[in-house]
């Protein structure tokens, strides 16, 4: 009966872990300043971990044959360097992730093609002209955010994932990275079930 209780207060606490990474996630979404989305990747970093720690240790009392977090974080790059972001986070000197300056995107979300023309007097004319009806905005102000930084450990360096550097107009990677691990966390959690 015991350890029973103890299971049902792990489940929970897992739970408890993926609201608190969610929380965290939702506010690093809406972060208007590097600071505040600094502050909410730490926190998402520190809460998801978390969660993976609280599903190993449910798991590993429930079913012998449990397949640990860890062992499926290793198989996904994305998620690797989350962990090793943690890890970093908490055990290191060097941030992962650096502030990215504040930009004032001319065309560069696409949608337009440049050209250049001689104006009536010999002066060079460049030109942008839409090419669909609906083109994206051609000036946009990008705020300043969270660039993911390869982290560097003792015997070896862990790369920002493939897919998650920073391209103009596309979801923040740190933003779009910590969906996917708040997405495999929630799978966890649920393929635990309830005690």
């Amino acid at each position: 009966m015991e350890a029973e209780g103890a299971i049902h207060d792990m489940s929970k606490a897992a739970r408890h872990s993926a609201e608190r990474a969610l929380q965290a996630y939702d506010a690093l979404a809406v972060a208007e300043s590097y600071p505040a989305a600094k502050a909410a990747w730490e926190d998402f970093l520190i809460h998801w971990r978390r969660g993976l720690n609280r599903c190993d240790a449910f798991g590993s009392r429930s079913d012998v044959h449990y397949f640990r977090s860890i062992n499926r974080v290793r198989l996904d790059a994305a998620l690797a360097y989350l962990w090793a972001a943690r890890n970093a986070d908490e055990h290191g000197l060097a941030s992962v992730a650096t502030m990215q300056e504040a930009a004032i995107s001319i065309g560069a979300l696409g949608g337009y093609e440049p050209g250049v023309r001689t104006g009536e007097s010999g002066e060079v004319i460049y030109t942008f002209t839409p090419t669909s009806d609906d083109p994206p905005p051609f000036l946009a102000f990008l705020p300043e955010h969270l660039r993911l930084e390869p982290i560097v450990e003792r015997t070896r360096t862990v790369p920002v994932p493939p897919g998650y550097d920073y391209d103009v107009g596309e979801v923040f990677p740190a933003v779009a990275l910590a969906r996917h691990g708040l997405e495999f966390l929630t799978r966890e959690i649920t393929s635990l079930g309830d005690p």
